[in-house]
């Protein structure tokens, strides 16, 4: 199951979005409050670079919205993809005090946000 995570002014307590795909996976959007999605926003942009990825791509590339004309917002800056987040967690214990450091925060903020992510989750 694959996770996006979006930026909303103000969240209800338990909404979430489930989706299923043609190839039979399902996905989920949850809303976040401001505070938090901009300290994992940051966190996403520096994971993007300070972790290997799968086979060499790019998941900001691959998770990429294509939609058809121009559109006046970009909707891949407000979706952040979990799977990269909880790569964090499998960080050594230097290397995330040092991009918790590095986006102006602790790791175990950052812990406790993806908890209640995964908390809020909690439907299957």
């Amino acid at each position: 199951m694959c996770l996006f995570i979006f930026r909303v002014n103000s969240p209800p307590r338990y909404q979430r979005r489930v989706r299923g795909s043609l190839d039979g996976a399902l996905g989920s959007f949850l809303p976040l409050a401001e505070k938090r999605y901009r300290r994992l926003f940051m966190l996403h942009n520096k994971l993007v670079t300070a972790v290997p990825h799968v086979a060499g791509l790019n998941p900001k590339k691959f998770r990429t919205a294509k939609m058809p004309g121009r559109w006046l917002m970009n909707p891949n800056r407000n979706i952040l993809d979990y799977q990269l987040l909880t790569n964090f967690l499998t960080l050594s214990h230097t290397e995330r005090r040092e991009l918790a450091k590095q986006i102006g925060t602790s790791p175990s903020q950052i812990i406790d946000d993806l908890m209640g992510i995964q908390k809020a989750m909690m439907i299957f």
